[in-house]
Protein backbone atom coordinates (compact mmCIF):
# COMPACT_ATOMS: atom_id res chain seq x y z
CA UNK A 1 0.00 0.00 0.00
CA UNK A 2 1.76 3.18 -1.61
CA UNK A 3 1.58 6.36 0.24
CA UNK A 4 -0.59 8.26 -1.67
CA UNK A 5 -2.42 5.46 -2.10
CA UNK A 6 -4.35 5.94 1.95
CA UNK A 7 -6.01 8.74 -0.05
CA UNK A 8 -7.34 7.69 -3.37
CA UNK A 9 -10.28 10.09 -3.57
CA UNK A 10 -9.90 13.74 -3.94
CA UNK A 11 -13.71 14.07 -2.80
CA UNK A 12 -12.90 11.94 0.01
CA UNK A 13 -9.97 13.60 1.51
CA UNK A 14 -11.88 16.66 1.87
CA UNK A 15 -14.46 14.92 3.37
CA UNK A 16 -12.32 13.69 5.91
CA UNK A 17 -9.94 16.28 6.07
CA UNK A 18 -7.65 14.94 8.38
CA UNK A 19 -5.48 16.68 11.13
CA UNK A 20 -1.34 16.63 10.59
CA UNK A 21 -1.37 14.12 13.06
CA UNK A 22 -4.25 12.16 11.67
CA UNK A 23 -2.50 12.11 8.68
CA UNK A 24 0.97 10.86 10.46
CA UNK A 25 -1.18 7.68 11.51
CA UNK A 26 -2.10 7.09 7.91
CA UNK A 27 0.85 7.39 6.04
CA UNK A 28 2.18 5.21 8.93
CA UNK A 29 -0.72 2.43 8.26
CA UNK A 30 0.54 2.39 4.72
CA UNK A 31 4.26 1.45 5.12
CA UNK A 32 3.81 -0.98 8.36
CA UNK A 33 1.18 -3.50 9.71
CA UNK A 34 0.63 -2.51 12.91
CA UNK A 35 -0.19 0.72 13.88
CA UNK A 36 -0.95 2.44 17.24
CA UNK A 37 -2.58 5.94 17.59
CA UNK A 38 -2.28 6.11 21.24
CA UNK A 39 -1.93 8.67 23.97
CA UNK A 40 -4.02 11.76 25.18
CA UNK A 41 -8.18 11.72 25.19
CA UNK A 42 -8.82 13.86 22.51
CA UNK A 43 -6.51 13.24 19.95
CA UNK A 44 -9.62 11.97 17.18
CA UNK A 45 -8.30 8.33 17.51
CA UNK A 46 -12.10 6.54 17.21
CA UNK A 47 -12.99 9.12 14.08
CA UNK A 48 -9.40 8.21 12.01
CA UNK A 49 -10.03 4.70 12.82
CA UNK A 50 -13.63 4.34 11.02
CA UNK A 51 -12.72 6.84 8.13
CA UNK A 52 -8.96 4.77 7.66
CA UNK A 53 -11.16 1.50 6.96
CA UNK A 54 -13.29 3.69 4.17
CA UNK A 55 -10.26 4.91 2.52
CA UNK A 56 -8.34 1.48 2.80
CA UNK A 57 -11.72 0.00 0.89
CA UNK A 58 -11.30 2.58 -1.52
CA UNK A 59 -7.82 2.08 -2.38
CA UNK A 60 -8.38 -1.79 -2.34
CA UNK A 61 -10.92 -1.07 -5.03
CA UNK A 62 -9.17 1.34 -6.83
CA UNK A 63 -5.59 0.17 -6.74
CA UNK A 64 -5.84 -3.35 -6.54
CA UNK A 65 -9.33 -4.41 -8.47
CA UNK A 66 -10.93 -6.05 -5.32
CA UNK A 67 -14.59 -5.74 -5.01
CA UNK A 68 -16.20 -6.50 -1.91
CA UNK A 69 -13.20 -6.78 0.71
CA UNK A 70 -14.07 -7.34 4.21
CA UNK A 71 -12.80 -4.85 6.91
CA UNK A 72 -13.68 -5.41 10.75
CA UNK A 73 -13.57 -2.20 12.78
CA UNK A 74 -13.69 -3.18 16.69
CA UNK A 75 -15.00 -2.38 20.42
CA UNK A 76 -15.00 -4.29 23.80
CA UNK A 77 -18.82 -4.36 23.80
CA UNK A 78 -21.78 -3.45 21.70
CA UNK A 79 -22.52 -1.00 23.52
CA UNK A 80 -19.52 0.75 23.63
CA UNK A 81 -19.05 0.25 20.00
CA UNK A 82 -22.38 2.17 19.26
CA UNK A 83 -21.33 4.85 21.35
CA UNK A 84 -17.95 5.31 19.72
CA UNK A 85 -18.77 4.50 16.42
CA UNK A 86 -21.91 3.50 14.88
CA UNK A 87 -24.08 6.46 16.04
CA UNK A 88 -20.88 8.85 14.34
CA UNK A 89 -21.07 6.67 11.31
CA UNK A 90 -25.05 7.64 10.91
CA UNK A 91 -24.12 11.10 11.14
CA UNK A 92 -20.82 11.71 8.90
CA UNK A 93 -20.90 8.77 6.63
CA UNK A 94 -22.75 10.41 3.58
CA UNK A 95 -25.85 8.39 1.94
CA UNK A 96 -23.52 8.63 -1.02
CA UNK A 97 -20.62 6.73 -0.03
CA UNK A 98 -22.79 3.77 1.06
CA UNK A 99 -25.20 2.33 3.86
CA UNK A 100 -25.46 0.57 7.48
CA UNK A 101 -27.36 -2.49 7.43
CA UNK A 102 -27.84 -6.05 9.55
CA UNK A 103 -27.01 -9.48 8.05
CA UNK A 104 -26.84 -12.52 9.69
CA UNK A 105 -23.72 -11.82 11.40
CA UNK A 106 -24.27 -8.50 12.83
CA UNK A 107 -24.24 -4.95 11.61
CA UNK A 108 -22.13 -3.71 8.33
CA UNK A 109 -21.37 -0.47 6.80
CA UNK A 110 -21.10 -1.52 3.12
CA UNK A 111 -19.76 0.82 0.39
CA UNK A 112 -22.29 1.42 -2.69
CA UNK A 113 -21.03 -0.64 -5.39
CA UNK A 114 -19.30 2.09 -7.52
CA UNK A 115 -16.96 2.90 -4.60
CA UNK A 116 -16.01 -1.35 -4.73
CA UNK A 117 -18.79 -2.40 -2.25
CA UNK A 118 -16.29 -2.87 0.53
CA UNK A 119 -17.77 -3.72 3.99
CA UNK A 120 -16.59 -2.65 7.56
CA UNK A 121 -17.99 -4.95 10.04
CA UNK A 122 -19.31 -3.51 12.98
CA UNK A 123 -18.22 -5.40 15.52
CA UNK A 124 -17.78 -6.45 19.72
CA UNK A 125 -15.26 -8.41 21.71
CA UNK A 126 -17.15 -9.75 24.31
CA UNK A 127 -16.12 -13.84 23.03
CA UNK A 128 -13.68 -13.41 20.23
CA UNK A 129 -13.54 -16.83 19.74
CA UNK A 130 -16.91 -15.80 17.41
CA UNK A 131 -14.35 -14.79 14.48
CA UNK A 132 -12.02 -17.80 14.18
CA UNK A 133 -13.59 -18.71 10.75
CA UNK A 134 -13.87 -15.19 9.84
CA UNK A 135 -11.21 -13.15 7.37
CA UNK A 136 -10.46 -9.57 7.04
CA UNK A 137 -8.02 -7.29 5.19
CA UNK A 138 -7.88 -4.90 7.89
CA UNK A 139 -8.91 -4.59 11.31
CA UNK A 140 -9.16 -1.24 13.69
CA UNK A 141 -9.78 -1.67 17.32
CA UNK A 142 -11.08 1.16 19.21
CA UNK A 143 -9.43 0.63 22.74
CA UNK A 144 -6.75 -1.87 22.47
CA UNK A 145 -5.56 -1.77 26.08
CA UNK A 146 -9.04 -2.96 27.15
CA UNK A 147 -8.03 -6.09 25.87
CA UNK A 148 -5.86 -8.78 26.65
CA UNK A 149 -2.76 -10.33 24.34
CA UNK A 150 -5.52 -12.89 23.98
CA UNK A 151 -7.98 -10.67 22.17
CA UNK A 152 -4.88 -9.20 19.33
CA UNK A 153 -3.47 -12.51 18.63
CA UNK A 154 -6.89 -14.45 17.50
CA UNK A 155 -7.70 -10.94 15.48
CA UNK A 156 -4.29 -10.83 14.40
CA UNK A 157 -4.38 -14.55 13.28
CA UNK A 158 -7.87 -13.62 11.33
CA UNK A 159 -5.63 -10.74 9.19
CA UNK A 160 -5.92 -12.55 5.50
CA UNK A 161 -7.60 -11.63 1.92
CA UNK A 162 -7.12 -12.82 -1.12
CA UNK A 163 -5.25 -10.45 -3.19
CA UNK A 164 -4.19 -8.33 -0.37
CA UNK A 165 -0.22 -8.93 0.61
CA UNK A 166 -0.47 -7.28 3.35
CA UNK A 167 -3.41 -7.45 5.76
CA UNK A 168 -3.33 -4.01 8.11
CA UNK A 169 -3.83 -3.70 12.04
CA UNK A 170 -4.83 -0.17 13.22
CA UNK A 171 -6.12 1.03 16.87
CA UNK A 172 -6.76 3.76 18.86
CA UNK A 173 -5.83 3.99 22.16
CA UNK A 174 -5.34 5.84 25.74
CA UNK A 175 -2.81 4.31 28.40
CA UNK A 176 -4.53 2.05 31.21
CA UNK A 177 -6.51 -0.94 31.34
CA UNK A 178 -6.30 -4.69 31.27
CA UNK A 179 -4.08 -4.40 28.48
CA UNK A 180 -1.62 -1.85 29.56
CA UNK A 181 1.27 -4.50 29.76
CA UNK A 182 1.94 -5.92 26.62
CA UNK A 183 0.38 -2.55 24.71
CA UNK A 184 3.11 -1.08 26.19
CA UNK A 185 5.23 -3.90 25.56
CA UNK A 186 4.55 -3.97 21.93
CA UNK A 187 4.46 -0.59 20.91
CA UNK A 188 6.15 1.83 23.73
CA UNK A 189 9.17 -0.73 25.07
CA UNK A 190 9.53 -2.15 22.12
CA UNK A 191 9.58 -6.01 23.83
CA UNK A 192 8.77 -8.84 21.85
CA UNK A 193 8.33 -12.94 22.48
CA UNK A 194 10.95 -14.99 20.18
CA UNK A 195 8.22 -15.25 17.47
CA UNK A 196 7.23 -11.68 16.87
CA UNK A 197 10.80 -10.57 16.36
CA UNK A 198 11.16 -10.78 12.71
CA UNK A 199 7.88 -8.31 12.83
CA UNK A 200 9.40 -5.68 14.93
CA UNK A 201 10.03 -3.00 12.66
CA UNK A 202 6.11 -3.41 11.48
CA UNK A 203 4.89 -1.90 15.19
CA UNK A 204 4.66 2.03 15.04
CA UNK A 205 3.54 4.38 17.70
CA UNK A 206 1.99 7.43 16.92
CA UNK A 207 1.31 9.55 19.52
CA UNK A 208 -1.98 11.46 19.64
CA UNK A 209 -2.08 15.01 21.19
CA UNK A 210 -5.61 16.87 22.37
CA UNK A 211 -3.43 19.77 21.60
CA UNK A 212 -2.93 18.83 17.62
CA UNK A 213 -6.47 18.31 17.10
CA UNK A 214 -8.39 21.72 15.94
CA UNK A 215 -11.92 20.00 16.42
CA UNK A 216 -11.47 19.86 20.32
CA UNK A 217 -12.20 22.83 22.10
CA UNK A 218 -9.06 24.89 23.81
CA UNK A 219 -10.23 24.29 26.99
CA UNK A 220 -10.66 20.64 26.94
CA UNK A 221 -6.66 20.03 27.91
CA UNK A 222 -6.81 22.29 30.73
CA UNK A 223 -10.13 20.67 32.24
CA UNK A 224 -8.78 17.38 31.84
CA UNK A 225 -5.77 18.15 34.18
CA UNK A 226 -8.62 19.40 36.70
CA UNK A 227 -9.15 15.37 36.81
CA UNK A 228 -7.36 13.37 39.87
CA UNK A 229 -3.63 13.42 39.55
CA UNK A 230 -3.00 9.46 37.83
CA UNK A 231 -6.48 9.88 35.80
CA UNK A 232 -4.75 13.46 34.77
CA UNK A 233 -1.64 11.70 33.61
CA UNK A 234 -3.21 8.99 31.84
CA UNK A 235 -5.47 10.86 29.68
CA UNK A 236 -4.36 14.45 29.73
CA UNK A 237 -0.92 13.50 29.16
CA UNK A 238 -1.07 10.47 27.73
CA UNK A 239 1.74 8.78 30.14
CA UNK A 240 2.26 4.95 29.74
CA UNK A 241 3.91 4.49 33.11
CA UNK A 242 1.21 5.68 35.33
CA UNK A 243 -2.11 5.02 34.77
CA UNK A 244 -5.70 4.23 36.10
CA UNK A 245 -6.31 0.83 38.29
CA UNK A 246 -3.08 0.36 39.46
CA UNK A 247 -3.64 -1.69 42.60
CA UNK A 248 -0.10 -0.37 44.18
CA UNK A 249 0.10 3.30 43.17
CA UNK A 250 2.60 3.55 46.01
CA UNK A 251 4.91 1.28 44.52
CA UNK A 252 7.87 3.72 43.31
CA UNK A 253 11.34 2.05 41.76
CA UNK A 254 13.34 4.95 43.04
CA UNK A 255 12.29 3.93 46.41
CA UNK A 256 11.44 0.49 46.84
CA UNK A 257 14.02 -1.03 44.23
CA UNK A 258 17.41 -1.15 45.66
CA UNK A 259 20.90 -2.74 44.19
CA UNK A 260 21.41 -6.75 44.73
CA UNK A 261 24.60 -5.83 46.23
CA UNK A 262 23.36 -3.16 48.94
CA UNK A 263 20.38 -5.88 49.42
CA UNK A 264 23.03 -8.30 49.95
CA UNK A 265 25.33 -5.87 52.57
CA UNK A 266 22.02 -4.91 54.63
CA UNK A 267 21.47 -8.94 55.85
CA UNK A 268 23.22 -9.58 58.46
CA UNK A 269 23.54 -13.36 59.72
CA UNK A 270 20.73 -13.28 62.47
CA UNK A 271 18.32 -11.89 60.62
CA UNK A 272 15.16 -14.31 59.58
CA UNK A 273 15.07 -15.68 56.41
CA UNK A 274 12.03 -16.95 54.40
CA UNK A 275 11.60 -18.90 50.78
CA UNK A 276 8.00 -18.07 48.89
CA UNK A 277 6.49 -19.70 45.88
CA UNK A 278 3.96 -20.34 43.44
CA UNK A 279 4.11 -22.83 41.60
CA UNK A 280 3.18 -23.33 38.13
CA UNK A 281 2.57 -26.12 35.37
CA UNK A 282 1.34 -24.19 32.18
CA UNK A 283 2.04 -21.31 33.67
CA UNK A 284 5.22 -20.25 35.00
CA UNK A 285 6.73 -21.45 38.72
CA UNK A 286 8.14 -18.15 40.93
CA UNK A 287 10.15 -18.28 44.20
CA UNK A 288 11.82 -15.29 46.28
CA UNK A 289 13.57 -15.39 49.06
CA UNK A 290 13.13 -12.89 51.44
CA UNK A 291 14.94 -11.93 54.95
CA UNK A 292 13.85 -9.28 57.62
CA UNK A 293 15.99 -7.45 60.26
CA UNK A 294 15.31 -6.11 64.10
CA UNK A 295 13.21 -2.84 62.79
CA UNK A 296 10.68 -5.83 60.46
CA UNK A 297 11.69 -4.26 57.10
CA UNK A 298 11.77 -7.00 54.60
CA UNK A 299 13.95 -7.50 51.85
CA UNK A 300 12.93 -9.55 48.90
CA UNK A 301 16.26 -9.93 47.51
CA UNK A 302 16.24 -12.96 44.92
CA UNK A 303 14.04 -14.80 42.47
CA UNK A 304 13.65 -18.25 40.75
CA UNK A 305 11.03 -18.21 37.42
CA UNK A 306 10.75 -19.88 35.16
CA UNK A 307 8.35 -22.41 33.13
CA UNK A 308 8.08 -25.94 32.17
CA UNK A 309 10.90 -27.62 34.06
CA UNK A 310 9.85 -30.33 36.23
CA UNK A 311 9.82 -30.79 39.77
CA UNK A 312 13.36 -32.26 40.04
CA UNK A 313 14.99 -29.32 38.26
CA UNK A 314 13.85 -26.69 39.94
CA UNK A 315 14.75 -28.29 43.49
CA UNK A 316 17.81 -28.38 42.34
CA UNK A 317 17.76 -24.95 41.05
CA UNK A 318 16.41 -24.10 44.39
CA UNK A 319 19.31 -25.71 46.07
CA UNK A 320 21.89 -24.04 43.86
CA UNK A 321 20.78 -20.50 44.78
CA UNK A 322 20.20 -20.99 48.65
CA UNK A 323 24.20 -22.15 48.49
CA UNK A 324 25.03 -18.48 48.08
CA UNK A 325 23.92 -17.97 51.00
CA UNK A 326 26.06 -20.13 53.22
CA UNK A 327 27.00 -17.26 55.87
CA UNK A 328 23.66 -16.48 56.65
CA UNK A 329 21.05 -18.00 59.02
CA UNK A 330 19.27 -21.03 57.93
CA UNK A 331 16.00 -20.71 56.35
CA UNK A 332 13.21 -20.36 59.25
CA UNK A 333 10.17 -21.28 56.59
CA UNK A 334 9.59 -22.45 52.65
CA UNK A 335 5.87 -21.35 51.96
CA UNK A 336 4.17 -22.43 48.79
CA UNK A 337 1.40 -22.64 47.60
CA UNK A 338 -1.40 -24.64 48.97
CA UNK A 339 -2.61 -26.24 45.78
CA UNK A 340 0.85 -28.01 44.99
CA UNK A 341 -0.56 -30.68 47.71
CA UNK A 342 -2.33 -32.12 43.94
CA UNK A 343 -0.43 -34.81 42.37
CA UNK A 344 1.85 -34.29 40.15
CA UNK A 345 1.20 -34.25 36.14
CA UNK A 346 5.23 -35.81 36.03
CA UNK A 347 5.01 -38.13 38.36
CA UNK A 348 5.85 -41.81 37.60
CA UNK A 349 2.87 -43.90 37.12
CA UNK A 350 2.50 -46.15 39.88
CA UNK A 351 3.51 -44.06 42.48
CA UNK A 352 1.54 -40.81 42.85
CA UNK A 353 3.51 -38.14 44.41
CA UNK A 354 2.07 -34.33 44.81
CA UNK A 355 4.43 -31.68 43.06
CA UNK A 356 5.31 -30.27 47.17
CA UNK A 357 6.56 -34.40 47.30
CA UNK A 358 8.80 -34.11 43.78
CA UNK A 359 9.72 -30.53 44.92
CA UNK A 360 11.18 -31.99 48.25
CA UNK A 361 13.33 -35.07 47.13
CA UNK A 362 15.62 -32.68 45.75
CA UNK A 363 15.91 -30.17 48.10
CA UNK A 364 19.14 -29.24 50.04
CA UNK A 365 19.83 -30.41 53.42
CA UNK A 366 20.11 -26.37 54.58
CA UNK A 367 16.29 -25.78 52.93
CA UNK A 368 13.23 -26.58 55.00
CA UNK A 369 10.51 -28.88 53.75
CA UNK A 370 7.91 -27.07 51.94
CA UNK A 371 4.24 -26.07 53.39
CA UNK A 372 1.24 -25.09 52.52
CA UNK A 373 0.04 -21.49 52.72
CA UNK A 374 -2.62 -19.67 54.37
CA UNK A 375 -5.28 -20.88 51.72
CA UNK A 376 -8.33 -18.99 53.69
CA UNK A 377 -11.61 -17.72 51.87
CA UNK A 378 -10.34 -13.83 51.16
CA UNK A 379 -6.47 -14.41 52.32
CA UNK A 380 -5.48 -13.10 48.27
CA UNK A 381 -7.02 -9.73 49.21
CA UNK A 382 -5.20 -9.88 52.52
CA UNK A 383 -1.91 -10.23 51.14
CA UNK A 384 -2.44 -7.46 48.94
CA UNK A 385 -3.69 -5.26 51.24
CA UNK A 386 -0.44 -6.18 53.09
CA UNK A 387 1.75 -5.46 50.32
CA UNK A 388 -0.33 -2.37 50.03
CA UNK A 389 0.62 -1.30 53.74
CA UNK A 390 4.34 -2.44 53.93
CA UNK A 391 5.12 -0.42 50.37
CA UNK A 392 3.37 2.60 51.68
CA UNK A 393 5.28 2.27 55.31
CA UNK A 394 8.24 1.81 53.20
CA UNK A 395 9.58 -1.37 55.14
CA UNK A 396 9.58 -3.96 51.94
CA UNK A 397 12.44 -3.04 49.64
CA UNK A 398 13.31 -5.36 46.60
CA UNK A 399 16.58 -6.02 45.14
CA UNK A 400 16.73 -5.55 41.40
CA UNK A 401 17.72 -9.37 41.17
CA UNK A 402 14.02 -9.75 41.23
CA UNK A 403 13.07 -8.52 37.77
CA UNK A 404 10.06 -10.20 37.57
CA UNK A 405 8.87 -9.06 40.38
CA UNK A 406 9.38 -5.47 39.70
CA UNK A 407 7.71 -5.98 36.66
CA UNK A 408 4.55 -7.56 38.06
CA UNK A 409 3.89 -4.95 40.34
CA UNK A 410 3.13 -1.89 38.19
CA UNK A 411 1.10 -3.86 36.05
CA UNK A 412 -1.30 -5.10 38.65
CA UNK A 413 -5.19 -3.44 38.43
CA UNK A 414 -7.94 -3.28 40.35
CA UNK A 415 -10.55 -5.71 39.27
CA UNK A 416 -13.78 -3.81 38.22
CA UNK A 417 -15.98 -6.43 38.93
CA UNK A 418 -14.90 -6.40 42.66
CA UNK A 419 -13.17 -2.80 43.10
CA UNK A 420 -11.50 -3.61 46.49
CA UNK A 421 -9.68 -6.83 44.72
CA UNK A 422 -6.28 -7.35 42.56
CA UNK A 423 -7.26 -8.54 38.67
CA UNK A 424 -6.32 -12.13 38.10
CA UNK A 425 -3.81 -11.96 35.58
CA UNK A 426 -2.55 -14.78 33.58
CA UNK A 427 1.05 -15.19 32.21
CA UNK A 428 1.63 -14.60 28.22
CA UNK A 429 4.82 -13.54 25.65
CA UNK A 430 4.06 -9.80 26.92
CA UNK A 431 2.77 -9.99 30.16
CA UNK A 432 4.50 -11.51 33.31
CA UNK A 433 1.64 -12.05 35.15
CA UNK A 434 0.40 -11.75 38.86
CA UNK A 435 2.60 -15.17 39.57
CA UNK A 436 5.01 -13.15 41.29
CA UNK A 437 3.54 -10.55 43.32
CA UNK A 438 1.23 -13.75 44.57
CA UNK A 439 4.78 -15.75 45.25
CA UNK A 440 5.92 -12.35 47.08
CA UNK A 441 2.74 -11.85 49.02
CA UNK A 442 3.20 -15.41 50.39
CA UNK A 443 6.29 -14.94 51.33
CA UNK A 444 4.95 -10.84 53.33
CA UNK A 445 2.37 -12.74 55.21
CA UNK A 446 4.50 -15.25 56.75
CA UNK A 447 7.23 -12.95 57.31
CA UNK A 448 5.78 -10.27 58.70
CA UNK A 449 6.41 -10.34 62.85
CA UNK A 450 9.62 -9.25 65.09
CA UNK A 451 12.73 -10.46 64.46
CA UNK A 452 15.12 -10.29 67.77
CA UNK A 453 19.17 -9.82 67.62
CA UNK A 454 20.43 -13.29 69.09
CA UNK A 455 21.88 -12.43 72.69
CA UNK A 456 25.08 -13.24 71.74
CA UNK A 457 25.17 -11.01 68.74
CA UNK A 458 24.42 -8.25 71.20
CA UNK A 459 27.23 -9.23 73.79
CA UNK A 460 29.83 -8.98 71.06
CA UNK A 461 28.35 -5.67 69.90
CA UNK A 462 28.76 -4.40 73.59
CA UNK A 463 32.33 -6.11 73.87
CA UNK A 464 33.16 -4.47 70.55
CA UNK A 465 31.73 -0.51 71.60
CA UNK A 466 33.75 -0.94 75.33
CA UNK A 467 36.61 -1.92 73.23
CA UNK A 468 36.59 1.31 71.05
CA UNK A 469 36.38 3.50 73.89
CA UNK A 470 39.16 2.30 75.91
CA UNK A 471 41.18 2.59 72.76
CA UNK A 472 39.97 6.33 72.33
CA UNK A 473 41.44 7.09 75.97
CA UNK A 474 45.08 6.09 74.99
CA UNK A 475 47.24 8.55 74.07
CA UNK A 476 50.72 7.42 72.38
CA UNK A 477 53.62 7.36 75.39
CA UNK A 478 56.55 9.45 75.50
CA UNK A 479 59.86 8.02 75.02
CA UNK A 480 60.79 5.93 77.64
CA UNK A 481 57.63 6.37 79.78
CA UNK A 482 55.58 3.11 80.24
CA UNK A 483 51.89 3.59 79.27
CA UNK A 484 50.88 2.26 82.35
CA UNK A 485 52.01 5.94 83.84
CA UNK A 486 49.01 7.89 81.74
CA UNK A 487 46.81 6.19 83.96
CA UNK A 488 48.26 7.54 87.39
CA UNK A 489 50.38 3.83 87.61
CA UNK A 490 53.77 3.66 88.54
CA UNK A 491 56.41 1.69 85.93
CA UNK A 492 56.96 -1.67 87.53
CA UNK A 493 60.81 -1.76 89.11
CA UNK A 494 62.94 -4.25 87.13
CA UNK A 495 64.17 -7.24 89.27
CA UNK A 496 67.55 -6.90 88.61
Amino acid sequence: MATSSCLPVVSLERLVNPTERQREFLAAVSEHDFILYGGEAGGGKSYILRWWLVLYLVWCYKVLGLRNVRTGLFCETYRTLSDRQVCKIRVEFPPWLGELSRSDDGLNFVLRREHGGGVIALRNLDDPTKYKSAEFAAIAVDELTLNPLSVFNLLRFRLRWPGVERPKFGAGTNPGGIGHAWVKKYWVTKEYPPELESKRGQFVLVKAKASDNPYVDPHYHEDLRTLPPEFAKQVADGDWNVYIGQYFPQFDPKIHVIRHAEAMARIQPWHTRSLSGDWGDKHPHCFHWHAKDERNCIITYRELWDRLTTEAEVGRRITAAEAQDFKLARLNGFVFSWDAGRLSPNALRGQPKSITQMLSETLGPRIPKPFPADSSPGVRLIRARLMSQVLYAGTWLISDACPKLVEAIPAMINDETKPEEMLKVDWNEASVGDDPVDSAGMGLQWMIGSTVKPDTVKLEEQIQAVRQQFAARIQPAKPGENWFNQFGGKAAKSKK
